[in-house]
């Protein structure tokens, strides 16, 4: 028996690579995040045929860990919905593949639940190599960044998709805040104080990197300009604040006072988005008969009072003299002016909405008084200035706005994230009104959105015809509305039925993918589908059993010392 102990320690370090694979395969490498879970299923086999040891291991006593964890049998049923889905469904190239891109929800939940819960030195470890890998990852988003190296700036993204790294560092924010705020009540409770005498450089050092990388997320968010990163690192930080209060005071004043801070700072946040919003949708008011007839040169201004798109609540229709701006803009670009700029948008619109932003005249007046740097910015497809003087949540939101009024006003969702969405929306509930009950089927999904764009009318041209972006609404679609009602059931479970569940990461966690999969279809990539799949399994079932919900008098090792 004693000659197993080293078999036992060499699995568990083998155990642990695996998870660290993920941690860093999330973010940095999709080759990475798949090879992970082989391993992972690779360690459990050899695990699970060697003898146990101490009551360690043996496959009786892993399946029965697994089938005894009702959170870990209800995501495992949730994949298995989706093989039972191949009974109904006639595109079997399609439901493999989309079968293959959720297995980690098959087998992150079955190798975590049935392996030994990890000791609070190795789950901080991971913790420690995922807030790192996260943190690289924005270093190459960062270099693209500044060299400019995209056509859109979500591209600087450089693995996976925009909208999946800010998932990631948004929970990473909550990550780095956790250690922030559980070692601060460890001293607390050890009776010292946060001063350099006491705990010495070291802890200064460590801080200051704990809050350096905080705040580097938030940049980061910043410069990737995805709203719905936005509007999720906003609710988490609101339930971050009302959670940590709540754990410090607990007289019924406090929380009220908590409560009513954390509701003033909604309402503040929504009181200037309004007040942001406004003025764009707002047309300024235009006397049509009054508007001049000519250019300084002569030339006949055409005033588009029909078709007539708005730019920062300006029409940009209007004082427009086409043969002018022919004729100016090969003075100030080799680009040609029926051509396409760098990201492939017509650079006579382009350059249409950015005179319009700078409140210049589309004439050869307009064009002569650009800098040299719109001019450059034109050409790279900049088509709003105050947008490129004013980057981050004030482009996004400007840039949604003008994609929202084109949809509103022309009934074209082409081209703008917003209005394609609404358009996806759309096309879900009619094929959802077609098959209520259980849905298209697991690979029958393309095809139904296919057709249903038909049927509909959808003026969405051939290339921007994509499905949901809605997780809810691509499992309603695929499964019906019983299979939605179940997918919604296996997400609110864990939290439901446990107060052991009931710890920070794990309710940051839960809000930053109940939040994500309302714009985005967050399990049908392998990111998305991995990164819920690994951090669900890891903060239910492989977490210190000694965790409880809300102790902040554990003293977990920091992970940055």
């Amino acid at each position: 028996m004693t000659t197993q102990a080293p078999i036992r320690s060499y699995l568990n370090q083998a155990y642990l690579l695996g998870l660290l694979m993920v941690a860093v395969g999330l973010t940095l490498s999709p080759f990475l995040m798949g090879m992970s879970q082989f391993w992972l299923v690779l360690v459990w086999l050899v695990d699970a045929l060697t003898p146990p040891f101490k009551g360690v291991g043996g496959i009786k006593t892993k399946l029965s860990r697994f089938f005894h964890n009702k959170a870990a049998v209800l995501l495992v049923a949730f994949y298995l919905m989706h093989v039972l889905g191949l009974l109904w469904t006639s595109d079997f190239q399609y439901a493999m593949k989309d079968l293959r891109v959720k297995l980690p929800i098959l087998v992150m939940p079955f190798v975590l639940s049935s392996m030994e819960p990890l000791d609070r030195k190795r789950f901080d470890l991971v913790m420690l190599v995922y807030v790192l890998s996260v943190f690289i990852a924005t270093q190459f988003s960062f270099f693209r960044y500044i060299r400019h190296d995209y056509e859109d700036v979500r591209e600087i993204s450089r693995f996976i998709s925009h909208i999946r790294f800010c998932l990631n560092i948004v929970f990473s924010m909550a990550v780095v805040g956790y250690y922030i705020f559980k070692s601060s009540a460890n001293r607390k409770k050890q009776g010292h104080e946060p001063s350099v005498p006491a705990f010495g450089m070291k802890v200064v050092i460590d801080r200051f990197l704990q809050w350096f990388l905080l705040l580097w997320f938030a940049y980061a968010i910043f410069i990737i300009e995805s709203l719905s990163g936005y509007v999720i690192l906003m609710v988490v930080a609101v339930v971050s604040a009302v959670y940590a209060f709540l754990q410090w005071k607990k007289s019924k004043a406090w929380h009220i006072g908590v409560g009513a801070a954390a509701l003033s700072a909604v309402v503040i946040g929504v009181v200037v988005i309004v007040h942001f919003v406004k003025p764009k949708l707002k047309v300024e008011p235009v006397d049509f008969a009054a508007l001049e007839k000519t250019t300084i040169q002569g030339n006949p201004y055409w005033h588009d009072t029909v078709y007539n798109p708005v730019e920062d609540g300006k029409f940009v229709g209007l004082y427009y003299c086409k043969k002018e701006l022919q004729e100016a803009w090969p003075q100030r670009s080799s680009m040609p002016f029926d051509g396409l700029t760098t990201n492939d948008e017509s650079l006579e619109a382009t350059l249409a909405r950015y005179l319009t932003s700078k409140d210049l005249r589309k004439d050869a007046q307009g064009v002569m008084a650009l800098t040299d740097e719109d001019i450059h910015n034109i050409e790279q497809g900049v088509a709003n200035y105050n947008n490129w003087k004013h980057p981050g949540l004030h482009a996004r939101l400007s840039s949604t706005l003008f994609e929202y009024n084109l949809y509103r006003r022309f009934n074209n969702p082409n081209g703008g994230s917003l209005s394609q969405r609404l358009e996806y929306t759309r096309a879900s509930f009619h094929i959802i009104g077609q098959h209520p009950w259980f849905g298209v089927g697991t690979g029958d999904v393309p095809q139904a959105f296919a057709q249903t764009y038909d049927e509909i009318h959808s003026p969405l041209k051939e290339e921007f015809r994509f499905r949901a972006h809605n997780q809810y609404l691509a499992i309603a679609v695929a499964f019906g509305l019983v299979g939605l009602a179940f997918f919604i059931f296996v997400l609110l479970y864990p939290w439901l039925a446990s107060k052991r569940n009931h710890t920070y990461l794990y309710m940051v966690f839960l809000c930053v993918m109940l939040l994500s999969m309302f714009p985005e279809d967050t399990l049908e990539t392998q990111a998305g589908a991995t990164l819920f799949a690994f951090f669900v399994s890891l903060l239910l079932f492989a977490r210190p059993q000694a965790q409880g919900p809300c102790n902040a008098s554990q003293s977990p090792t920091s992970y940055l010392k």
